[in-house]
């Protein structure tokens, strides 16, 4: 599969670990390159999740302790993921000081490649308590440089991407300093009237857009509306039929272009397992059909499902391209995060990194590297 087009009965030559060429049908190979034969089965890039609090039983906001064990569980997650089609994955955490410090540390005693951990995604501080959604009070703040600096310094140069409300005071500041070291600013968590503030000039994103923020209205345009009349934002979206309804899914499919719409999980620790009960008292989870919510309170704070679940439901909801759901599960957050000049993609120069998928992406057959 090609970012724009399926190729079939195409192949693949790959040399060092890299893509050389992308051959059509009737294209010759050099007589002495090995060959597989992958039959029809869906060939892809390595999916990508941008948005992830944890899956397997890992949580990457609870990795507190010894850095060599939180190193272990991020691999575990990884190997779970991989699993499941993904290669790059960006751990992301609620704004607490110490499980960016925590996460930064295991991150630095495992060592990932960048290409497959890319950095990390870092949901408020600075975000509106009226849209706080499943971002516990004690982990917001007004916009503050000083505590800005400080987390990026926690985060030891792997902050990647950092979500904040621009209605707030003090926003501009903040967003100047994510902007000034490389921090892609994403708006989220907002109770704002897009007509009264003022976006990024460069790249930026939209967290999981519809969830946690105004909405499309007749009466006060919302952030929600603000992907449709802005074309330059890169769009979460979570289809995982627990956040967003099936018409909305609908309205971005037909509204929105695949360059910038980007499939989140927004999963948490039990995504891909059972459903039922995981942990206890305040900080239980009950993982279900309506996704991952606090167990004392009811509030949705996650998701269950992984990249495949998405783009099989994506691809039943909306009936879009096969070529435009992969997209937004590969090269469009690869985008996003810098990486498309390595990943994301099927073409010359880009890492071999490919999925051979079971039936209609029901399941990894492989992965070739």
């Amino acid at each position: 599969m090609l970012p724009r087009s399926v190729l079939e009965g195409g192949a693949i030559l790959v040399k060092r670990g890299k893509i050389d060429s992308v051959l059509e049908p009737g294209d010759s190979l050099p007589a002495s390159v090995p060959r597989r034969d992958l039959g029809r089965a869906w060939v892809t890039p390595g999916l990508v999740e941008l948005h992830i609090h944890g899956c397997g039983g890992v949580a990457f906001g609870s990795l507190e302790g010894d850095p060599a064990a939180g190193a272990a569980a991020i691999g575990r997650a990884a190997a779970f993921l991989r699993a499941r089609g993904v290669t790059t994955f960006v751990p992301t955490v609620i704004s607490r000081e110490l499980s960016i410090s925590s996460l930064a540390a295991s991150l630095g005693e495992l060592a990932p490649p960048h290409e497959e951990v890319p950095g990390i995604y870092v949901e408020g501080p600075f975000v509106n308590p009226a849209r706080r959604g499943g971002i516990p009070l004690d982990a917001l703040s007004e916009p503050d440089t000083r505590l800005l600096g400080r987390m990026i310094n926690l985060a030891r140069g792997r902050m990647a991407l950092m979500t904040l409300a621009p209605e707030l005071s003090g926003y501009r500041e903040t967003l100047a300093r994510l902007e000034a070291v490389g921090v892609l600013p994403c708006l989220g968590h907002s109770d704002c009237d897009i007509d009264r503030i003022t976006l990024p000039s460069g790249k930026f994103s939209i967290t999981h857009l519809f969830n946690g923020m105004s909405p499309i209205s007749h009466k006060s345009p919302g952030l929600a509306m603000l992907p449709f009349l802005d074309r330059r934002a890169f769009v979460e979206l979570n289809p995982d039929g627990a956040h967003v309804n099936e018409a909305c899914l609908r309205l971005c499919a037909s509204g929105l272009d695949p360059e910038r719409l980007m499939l989140i999980s927004d999963a948490a620790a039990p995504a891909g397992l059972e459903s039922g009960i995981y942990g206890e008292g305040e900080s239980a989870l009950v993982s279900g059909a309506d996704g991952v919510r606090y167990a004392m309170t009811g509030i949705l704070m996650g998701g269950r499902l992984l990249a495949p679940d998405l783009l099989r439901n994506w691809l039943r909801v909306t009936g879009s391209a096969v070529p435009n759901a992969v997209r937004m599960l590969s090269l469009t957050p690869a985008q996003a995060l810098g990486l498309d000049g390595r990943r994301g993609a099927i073409g010359p120069g880009m890492d071999a990194v490919l999925v051979v998928w079971k039936g209609e992406f029901e399941s990894v057959a492989e992965i070739i590297e």
